[in-house]
């Protein structure tokens, strides 16, 4: 049987995005889909398994991924602020002589 193919707007239902969004990432590379017809203007369609595989082919921070470190940090550097006094005034009168 062949897999159903999904328009835009379905595969954005699916990826909580907006179907422009899902044509934007497709004409990038980042998202497999096919130009039926095979001409320019033809509608685009996406099958479930070569998106979901791509989506994990993206993954950080989880099983199989050889211990890749996410590029974004997981919580908020801490800073610490350091009071100092300020330091006495000097005194800008006379000196006796």
């Amino acid at each position: 049987m062949i897999e159903p193919l999904l328009t835009a707007a379905d595969l954005g239902e699916i990826l909580r995005v907006s179907p422009s969004t899902v044509l934007d990432r497709w004409q990038r590379g980042d998202l497999p889909g096919y130009r039926l017809f095979g001409r320019k203007g033809g509608p685009v369609r996406f099958r479930l398994s070569e998106v979901e595989a791509k989506i994990e082919s993206w993954r950080v921070n989880g099983p199989g991924t050889g211990g890749e470190v996410s590029p974004t940090p997981t919580a908020l550097p801490v800073r610490s602020l350091v009071s100092q006094a300020s330091p006495a005034p000097h005194g800008g009168g006379s000196h006796a002589s």
